[in-house]
């Protein structure tokens, strides 16, 4: 083994784990993992046209408010990713900041959270898909499609971490020739034909009244989308140099995706041709290219909108399946030896198995994805505070930091992160809007009390 393996495994040894999974990540791959995990395109695409049904154009400036909220989340996930670089981040980083109780109901959040999340991209994919095939599918035909997806993902997942790695560098490289490439084309086709309705970046709608509500509202689109960014974290121990390499990935990838997401937006909304036409489309964005490009540069933009997809999918079951991994090799799940299973590609394989088979279960039974992603990300956002929260006062119980350090500036981005969690939880589930979202959240944690008694029972057996 190398002095650079060692290193990496020395976290793994002291909390008296030994390696099981196969380091072949380098910075490249993690930043892609995290890119995709934010994946501006997918979000942006996706929850468009909630925003401007429900706070019209103006509702995009909600994006760098959320964005600068969550880089402050990732700037303390960066420290954490360096300081315990172990597999399931979120729940390891919990048990060892307060108790495995904690960490345990992190890791339920979160894993909930990825499995219906991932559903909901797949739910989301459906409009692009239509609109590139040019006819709506029948309800027999998209079950056996979503399902067919998440199948391949399992397949995928399950032959080894360097398939999903290079499917999802592919995937990086079409996001951002669709963000960038696209958005430069669509950008220039707008000013040389003068068509540019700058007045829409700055009007604020006159309806409804009082306008912040809808405003509020809007910020689904950015928090939906700017989260998971702890997912290179997740697969700590399969990352070469994970000290430097993880928390360097999670904040480059968030940075560059708030910037880029932001002029993405700004170009979309004032290229918008007619307001009540594109608000009214099932497909909005789609409605902007080919009004502006035709249809042959739309059909291409939504082939790379669904690769965006596919990988951002891809990648969310791969992190259920570690938190599964990591709460089962603590013994703190039923069935935590079938689940501790690694095939000879080492991959946990069962743990995947598992995931494979709840995400087609929701899948079939799942109806709105905009209340999937908003049950998600209230989740996200729970356990986000949880952690920000217990770093504020386990810091003392963590190793030094190796690698990346807030320094001085630790207790202004806590203070902020905590009060920002705070308010983003609030947005998500006192509207009415977002009350069947809070349902699903909190059933989500009263279901998970029994699952948490079981494997308390057994771990004192």
């Amino acid at each position: 083994m190398s002095q650079l393996h060692t290193d990496d495994d020395r976290a793994l040894t002291e909390a008296g784990y030994k390696p099981q999974l196969r380091r072949s990540l380098g910075f490249l791959a993690s930043f892609a993992v995290t890119f995709s995990a934010v994946s501006v395109l997918m979000g942006i695409y996706s929850n468009f046209g909630y925003v401007l049904g429900k706070a019209g154009p103006f509702g995009f400036w909600t994006w760098p408010l959320v964005g600068a909220g969550q880089l402050l989340v990732a700037l303390v996930f960066a420290e954490m990713a360096g300081r315990i670089p172990l597999t399931g981040a979120i729940y390891n980083w919990n048990v060892r900041l307060a108790n495995p109780g904690i960490g345990w109901l992190c890791a339920w959040m979160l894993f909930i959270a990825y499995c219906i999340g991932a559903v909901g991209v797949i739910v989301a994919m459906i409009a692009p898909l239509q609109t590139f095939i040019g006819h709506e599918l029948s309800a027999n035909e998209l079950r056996c499609v979503g399902v067919g997806i998440i199948l391949l993902h399992a397949l995928i997942n399950i032959y080894g971490v360097h398939l999903a790695s290079y499917t999802n560098k592919i995937a990086v490289i079409a996001e951002i020739i669709a963000v960038i490439v696209f958005g430069s084309v669509l950008l220039i086709a707008v000013l040389v034909n003068h068509e540019a309705n700058t007045g829409l970046l700055a009007a604020v709608p006159s309806q409804p009244t009082p306008y912040w509500p809808a405003f509020m509202l809007a910020t689904l689109m950015a928090a939906w989308t700017i989260i998971g960014f702890e997912l290179p974290s997740d697969l700590s121990e399969e990352t070469v140099n994970v000290r430097r390499v993880a928390p360097k990935s999670i904040i480059s990838a968030v940075s560059i995706s708030v910037v880029l997401g932001f002029l993405f937006l700004c170009i979309l909304t004032f290229a918008i041709p007619d307001l009540a036409a594109v608000t009214a489309a099932t497909d909005p964005i789609s409605a902007i290219v080919m009004a502006h490009l035709g249809g042959v540069m739309t059909k291409i933009f939504l082939v790379f909108v669904l690769i965006a997809m596919f990988a951002l999918a891809l990648l969310v079951m791969a992190a259920a399946a570690r938190i599964l991994f990591a709460v089962a090799r603590d013994r703190r799940v039923f069935g935590a030896s079938f689940l501790t299973k690694v095939s000879a590609r080492k991959v946990p394989v069962a743990a995947t198995l598992l995931v494979t088979a709840i995400e087609i279960v929701t899948f079939l039974i799942a109806k709105d994805a905009v209340d999937l992603y908003a049950a998600s990300t209230v989740l996200f956002f729970i356990a986000y505070l949880i952690t920000v929260v217990n770093f504020t006062f386990g810091l003392k119980k963590l190793p030094p930091p190796e690698a990346f350090s807030l320094g001085r500036w630790r207790w202004p981005v806590i203070i902020l992160a905590t009060a920002w969690l705070i308010f983003e939880i609030g947005v998500l589930t006192i509207p009415t809007d977002f009350h069947n979202a809070a349902a699903i959240a909190g059933s989500v944690l009263v279901i998970g009390l029994p699952f948490y008694l079981i494997a308390k029972r057994r771990e004192t057996a």
